[in-house]
């Protein structure tokens, strides 16, 4: 189990997101889903990283869950999008939750899963360093032939390039032990 026990570069929003997260998380229990933990909170999660900016949090969970949720939202007060790229966007202010479509964002990955412990009685199931660099690789993969998501794949491969030292340190760890 990892612990959530610092805070990236853009600290005030990430603490007004965790917040909001929590909060989701809360939505979740009720609804007895568990999401599973898939972007930059993931990547941070792992490396530590502070120089990176943690904007939104990422999720994965069924898309037959989606209609489910969006009940218990609207309940909540929260507001929603849902997106036709596979995605339920859970929104306040300036914040955001993505909800993607396991079977559509993480169909032919390799899936282990960690922990993260958020706060006290707040966890959440997040892809393994494995899993989420395979995750990220097949992310910039689809966008690094589009020149219109050049940006995007530029940030992409940041976050992996983060995720593959992080393995390689682990992998390095566990040899010389």
């Amino acid at each position: 189990m990892l612990t959530l026990d610092s805070c990236p570069k853009n600290r005030d929003k990430f603490v007004r997101l965790i917040a909001f997260f929590k909060q989701f998380l809360d939505v979740c229990n009720d609804l007895n889903i568990t999401p599973i933990l898939d972007g930059s909170l993931a990547v941070f999660a792992y490396t530590g990283n502070r120089e990176m900016s943690v904007n939104d949090i990422d999720l994965s969970c069924p898309e037959s869950e989606f209609p489910r949720f969006m009940e218990a939202l609207e309940r909540e007060g929260i507001n929603y999008k849902l997106r036709e790229w596979h995605v339920l966007q859970v929104l306040r202010d300036d914040l955001k939750i993505d909800l993607g479509s396991a079977e559509y964002w993480l169909q032919d990955l390799p899936i282990e899963y960690e922990t993260l412990h958020i706060d006290e009685g707040y966890r959440i199931k997040m892809l393994d360093l494995a899993s989420l660099k395979a995750f990220y690789k097949q992310a910039m993969d689809d966008r690094a032939a589009d020149p219109d998501e050049r940006m995007k794949y530029e940030a992409l491969k940041k976050k992996y390039e983060l995720l593959d030292s992080m393995a390689r340190m682990t992998h390095l760890g566990a040899h010389r032990r």
